[in-house]
């Protein structure tokens, strides 16, 4: 653990402080916004990629259970434009840059792959999922609490309008947070990962009640495999258990729901420079910490961490590693495009399944196998086709806007 955190700060560079060298920065996160045609919905027009946009991912995009493919449509709603305002291609990328995005997805992986299975290591020994989920939201609101009084990350500009505007989308992550790491008390991590897979689903049609963002029937179609994947997945599991199952459902519901609450509330503190991603992830891990603190009381009380002496090096281990692939995924998201950060998120999933199977020597039926496989293709698949219904939007509303090139 040491040892991802001087490479999270020695590839991050400034990162710790909320900021990112201007050499290797790549501003390309696209911004999804609906196009209002005669006072209704319309379809989807991302804003292009635009140098001098300063990118602000909003927590939504990447935080734990976060949906893969939502990072590009999360950052639409803090994503300023620059001074020019004018489209040009992006640069191509340095070799430089190809070696510091695969060192942090290689990272990334890492952190990923050690957090799970240490926290079901964790849970299989001291089965206290709500004290354990409680403390990992507590030690991500030390961490940012102490570089603001420090002074290594700029302080947020907090109102009482901003607390208010974050409540909902704390409840969310409160709820995916609690609910998720319950699961894994539950069921092996192979199979909840496999169901959590399926949170695109439950953040399209949140999206379509509550917001009234529609997308192409091609991209709802995509959902399809993702779905089947995860009954057949279902359906063969061994370690199947229906409260397991049931609280990985309910995480992809709060998960989806944070999505939505932050596009409602969070709209118009898009300007504030100091909201960055990191700082937003901060307040939103405070205020999800005290609302799951009185439960977490009530469910667990103050639990000792027993005779096991390997008990509170994994407690400790596991607190700090949620925290840390969290900050990691920051730095992954600022240095690549959203299509590419969905894709390895994607490919995070497998490398936790393959890796949580080997070391907990999870038996695997055939049609479980093939479950896993066509639920991680469908969600590779759903960001592929949402990303083309994007990129066609674009294409059309430019040449809707600029009859020459109609």
């Amino acid at each position: 653990m040491a040892v991802a955190f001087v490479g999270t700060g020695v590839i991050g560079g400034s990162a710790f402080l909320g900021t990112r060298p201007a050499a290797v920065c790549r501003p390309c996160v696209a911004a999804v916004r609906p196009a209002i045609n005669g006072g209704r919905r319309g379809t989807f027009l991302p804003s292009t990629m635009v140098p001098g946009r300063r990118v602000v991912a909003t927590p939504v995009a990447v935080a734990d259970g976060g949906n893969p493919a939502a990072a590009g449509d999360a950052s639409r709603s803090l994503v300023t434009p620059g001074a020019s305002g004018a489209a040009a291609p992006e640069p191509p990328a340095t070799l430089r840059h190809l070696l510091k995005v695969g060192a942090l997805f290689t990272l990334f992986f890492s952190i990923n792959v050690c957090f799970n299975i240490t926290n079901k290591r964790l849970l299989n020994l001291w089965s206290v999922p709500w004290t354990l989920s409680t403390v990992q939201l507590g030690t991500g609101a030390l961490y940012c609490t102490i570089l603001w009084l420090l002074g290594l990350r700029r302080k947020p500009n907090v109102s009482k309008g901003l607390i208010k505007a974050l409540l909902l989308p704390s409840l969310g992550h409160t709820v995916g947070h609690v609910c998720s790491c319950i699961s894994f008390s539950f069921m092996a991590i192979s199979f909840a990962h496999i169901v959590k897979s399926a949170e695109p689903a439950f953040g399209a049609v949140a999206s379509a009640l509550f917001l009234g963002e529609f997308f192409p029937w091609s991209v709802y179609l995509s959902l399809i495999p993702i779905i089947s994947g995860v009954a057949m997945a279902a359906v063969s599991e061994i370690t199947f258990r229906w409260p397991g199952f049931l609280l990985a459902m309910m995480a992809n519901v709060g998960f989806a729901g944070r999505n939505v609450f932050s596009k409602l509330t969070m709209g118009s503190y898009k300007k504030d420079p100091s909201l960055t991603a990191e700082n937003l992830y901060g307040l939103i891990s405070i205020i999800s910490f005290l609302m799951e603190l009185p439960f977490c009381l009530i469910a667990d009380g103050i639990p000792t961490l027993g005779s096991n002496p390997a008990v509170p090096g994994l407690f400790f281990a596991s607190s700090m590693l949620y925290h840390l692939y969290n900050e990691v995924s920051y730095l992954c998201l600022y240095n690549v495009s959203p299509v590419t950060f969905s894709v390895g998120n994607t490919l995070k999933r497998v490398f936790i399944i393959v890796a949580s199977i080997i070391a907990f020597k999870t038996k695997v039926l055939p049609l479980n196998a093939v479950g896993m496989v066509i639920a991680i293709a469908g969600t590779a698949l759903y960001s592929w086709t949402k990303n083309r219904a994007a990129k066609a939007a674009t294409e059309a509303a430019a040449a809707n806007a600029d009859p020459k090139q109609a």
